[in-house]
This record gives C-alpha cells, structure tokens and sequence, in this order.
C-alpha cells in the first residue's frame, strides 16, 4: 500500500508582502501542489488533512484549477476541512463540480470512506471554530487498515480548534493518523503531521513537503520549490563587497530564495550592489552600525548624523545607546 498524506497548502493565501512578491509565492504554492501529484500518480490514493485553500480568497477559477490538478492524478483523494477552508451554505456549490475520485468528508461529525479493503475516517470544519469534542469511542474492524483523518491540536489546553489526545486516539488502534494544521512535520506513535508543503514568510524556517507511506515505512518528502532565509553577516569578516555577496549567493538553496539579511558593518557599503547581487526573488537588508559611531559621524560634520551623535556622546545607559545605533542607522539609511 503507498499513499501521500499531505496539509496546509494554502492555495490562494492573502500574503503579507506586496502584490508582486504575494503573486510569487501563490505561484509557486500552486506548482508545488500539482507537482506532488504528478510525481505519485503510481500511489494508490491520497490524502489532505485541511486547510488546502483560503476560502475569501479562493476563486471560481480556483476552483476549476483544483479539480483539474485531482482529475489528472486519477486516484481516490480524501479530504478533510479545516479552519481555513470550511465549506458552508455560500461555497458547498462548488462541490457539485467536483470530480468523481475527490471524496470529502462534509460533515463535523466523524464518518468513513470504504474502499479495496481500507477504511478513512474523517470530520470536517463548518466555521473557522470546532466547538465539539472529539469523540473517541470508536470500535476498528481490524480487517479493514484503519485510517483517521483530520485537522486539529494535539494539545493538553483547550483551543478554538479541534482538540485531540494523543494517547487516547492511540488507544483506539488506527493503523495511521494524517493530521494537519501545524505547519512543522511530527509525530507521536503512528500519529503523523504532515506540515505545509510550503513556506510563506520568514516564520517558516523548517523542511516543507510531504508523507509518503511505503507499506509501513514513512518518509518525510521535502518537495519545497521556495525558502526563506534570514542571514547575519558582520562586514568586518570580508575584504570586499563581493566576498559579502559571494558569501550570501553560497549560502542559498538552489529553491526560490527570500531573503532577509540583517548587514553589521561600520563602513558606507553599497546596498543597491548587494540587493541586485543576491540570487533571491526578494531581499530586504537591515544595516546596523554598531561601532565608531563617533567616526562615522566625524565624516558628515555639521549634519543630522553629526548633531545626533554628540546628543548621545559619552552615555553609557543601555538603553539610551540601543536608541543611538536605531537613529544612526536611520539616518545613514536616509541620508541619499
């Protein structure tokens, strides 16, 4: 038996960077989906633990999209809502177009596919809040590979979503749990979160993918088309400007980069150079001067910097000094 279990997508997310950036991201979140599964057509089925898709943001043509990526992969899909992409009385229309092999669990109480010997269990979200207890009083027919599929916390607090006991739902004896809704890959006994197949901003720091089950054996597939990188570099470290930029190019992944670089520096670096230098499809650059305040000062006498630094001169109070370097970096940032 082989299968994939992925969650998380987040198909048509509302980025927080601007409208080109944000267009890069959703690009290449739609791609890495299909690639998944045009790259396991030869599994058996597949399946989606919740928030696929940001329901305000996911279109009619979206929607078509998505069908045509579950037609092509041909094998029974099942899926499962969660608080980002509930279907409700305004979106359940959609479904009437869905394609034959797409199976979804439409109800917040749990229910079962069966098919070939195999049985996935499943409820869904109908609000972006999961109200109910999850009921573990459940009896397995053990000739049947038990499967539950959801979206939830495995968490010893109360949440606004769908709580779940690790070691009750092990008690119950599924032969594998998908979960989704945290975004970094775990597990505990044979309960596995898949995480998202992508990051989305610099938060995102861990390998992004998939499961894919092999009769028995798991593996955690890093599918990712993207990453994020934030990266700290002391100027003082490198000869030149292009040492700094080599060393930053042989850092980066061979993925979409984004870069955040937070630079240390006490010289005048060219920052236009480093950003247009930098192999990434995005890059922000921090610069901090963090030493021979005083002697950068001494270079613009009679400016704003220079008026600045003498307000601070000889202040050893922390915090005051933490204020010195933000408003020197400010107006060095600021001074063209």
């Amino acid at each position: 038996m082989r299968f994939i279990h992925l969650a998380d997508v987040h198909l048509a997310d509302n980025s927080t960077f601007d409208n080109s950036l944000g267009h890069i991201i959703r690009e290449n979140t739609w791609k890495s989906f299909e690639q998944i599964f045009i790259n396991n057509k030869d599994t058996d089925f597949a399946l989606i633990a919740g928030d696929l898709f940001e329901r305000s943001f996911f279109s009619s043509k979206d929607f078509k999209n998505l069908f045509r990526i579950f037609e092509d992969y041909g094998k029974d899909i099942y899926y499962v809502t969660g608080n980002h992409d509930y279907f409700d009385e305004f979106n359940t229309i959609f479904l009437n177009n869905k394609p034959n092999n797409l199976h979804v669990f439409t109800e917040d109480n749990l229910s079962l596919f069966e098919k070939d010997g195999i049985r996935v269990y499943g409820l869904s979200y109908k609000d972006r809040i999961y109200k109910k207890d999850f009921n573990y009083d459940i009896s397995l027919d053990k000739d049947f590979f038990n499967i539950l599929l959801a979206h939830g916390d495995l968490s010893l607090n109360k949440t606004n979503y769908l709580d779940l006991d690790a070691n009750k739902i092990n008690q119950i004896g599924f032969d594998y749990v998908a979960l989704g809704h945290i975004h970094k890959a775990s597990n505990i006994y044979n309960i596995y979160y898949s995480g998202s197949i992508e990051p989305h901003d610099f938060s995102d720091t861990y390998d992004y993918g998939y499961i894919l089950y092999e009769n028995g054996l798991v593996s955690q597939i890093d599918s990712s088309l993207m990453k994020f990188n934030s990266i700290d570099i002391n100027a003082k470290e490198f000869d030149n400007i292009d040492e700094i930029i080599n060393n930053i190019n042989a850092s980066l992944s061979d993925k979409v980069n984004f870069v955040r670089l937070n630079l240390e520096s006490n010289d005048d670096l060219n920052i236009d150079k480093i950003k247009k230098s930098i192999n990434a499809s995005y890059t922000s650059i921090r610069l901090s001067y963090r030493e021979n305040f005083g002697n950068i000062a001494k270079l613009y006498p009679n400016s704003l910097l220079s008026k600045f630094e003498n307000k601070f001169k000889d202040d050893v109070d922390p915090t005051k000094s933490r204020a010195r370097e933000v408003g020197i970096e400010a107006i060095l940032r600021s001074k063209k």
